[in-house]
């Protein structure tokens, strides 16, 4: 009986670990996508990356909007600003909110 209620312990904890480093892995995904769209995406306007970023956030399954995503261009230089809160569960039917935030930049030399 103790073998059984520690297994379920560890497999608890485990399920909880697993399902948050997922959510990291997805948080860093966006993050390198968006480096990506600035620094590839000199030609493109702050509202066509913003478009981009938010479409990537999407089909990562992050609750990223566009209200919580700022892109802005100074000269030479593209700042995009994002945050977001998931909801991860790390226990069964116990959600732990987790707030993600991320700025990335690009500087074009055109």
């Amino acid at each position: 009986m103790k073998t059984a209620v520690k297994l379920l312990l560890v497999a608890a904890v485990l399920n909880g670990v697993v399902r948050t480093g997922m959510s990291a892995v997805t948080y860093y995904q966006l993050k390198d996508s968006a480096q990506q769209m600035l620094v590839f995406g000199q030609r493109a306007t702050p509202d066509e990356l913003q478009h981009g970023i938010v479409t990537k956030a999407s089909e990562l399954s992050v609750p990223l909007t566009a209200e919580n995503l700022v892109v802005r261009r100074d000269s030479l230089r593209t700042v995009a600003t994002g945050v977001y809160t998931e909801a991860v569960e790390v226990f069964p039917h116990y959600h732990y909110p987790i707030d993600y935030s991320f700025t990335v930049e690009a500087l074009s030399l055109r």
